[in-house]
């Protein structure tokens, strides 16, 4: 498992846009993304793409990406191992991982594309966040798994023991109340059967 890590301006501009189209349900789900300074719901592409280029600074990305490719090797072995072990999926040779200064912290798009925040603190551990979104994936569609139940699994997993080498330390602030039945579940399946436990989501969750 490898680690191709991509920037560049035109990415920064194409992710700009489509957080522009997401900012709504970014803001309903608790979410603040990032954008360029002064650019919002009104703003021009030309308004768009002139405040990107100002606002781009190479070597900060090279930075970065230097840090993750260092940090992630130290956890890259007993990653793979325990991945394998739990989730048993196939996991991609390659994850295609692009670097940003926009949007959230970080983002997934099947089969296996990452993408990053420069400004988030979590580095190479939003990385690992996004790959095991996109392992279980198949089985939050199979299974109709909203985005908070999905979100409290991936951190759930993150914050395990199993996961312990990660040094994950790290919960959102708010679920949204889904922790309420998720966690006992999470407890008594994932790990003994992880297709089994979001099979049976469905059954534990309130009636709204």
């Amino acid at each position: 498992m490898k680690l191709d890590i991509k920037f560049g301006i035109d990415f920064e501009k194409k992710r700009v846009k489509e957080t522009l189209v997401e900012l709504n349900w970014c803001y309903a789900n608790g979410y603040t993304p990032i954008l360029p300074k002064l650019i919002g719901l009104e703003s021009s592409e030309e308004e768009i793409n002139n405040q990107i280029d100002k606002e781009y600074n190479r070597e900060r990305y090279q930075e970065i990406k230097n840090q993750i490719i260092n940090d992630f090797l130290t956890i890259h072995k007993p990653l793979v191992e325990k991945l394998k072990e739990t989730i048993n999926k196939d996991i991609p040779s390659v994850f295609q991982v692009y670097l940003t200064n926009y949007g959230t912290n970080g983002s997934y798009f099947p089969p296996n594309i990452i993408v990053v925040n420069i400004n988030s603190q979590k580095g190479y551990k939003t990385i690992v966040h996004e790959i095991i979104h996109l392992l279980i994936e198949d089985w939050i569609q199979k299974y109709n798994v909203s985005h908070w139940e999905k979100e409290r699994t991936v951190d759930s997993i993150c914050n395990s023991e199993e996961f312990s080498f990660l040094h994950y330390n790290d919960w959102k602030s708010n679920y949204y109340g889904v922790e309420k039945y998720i966690d006992n579940l999470f407890h008594d399946y994932f790990f003994k059967d992880p297709e089994n436990f979001f099979s049976k989501i469905e059954n534990v969750r309130p009636i709204v």
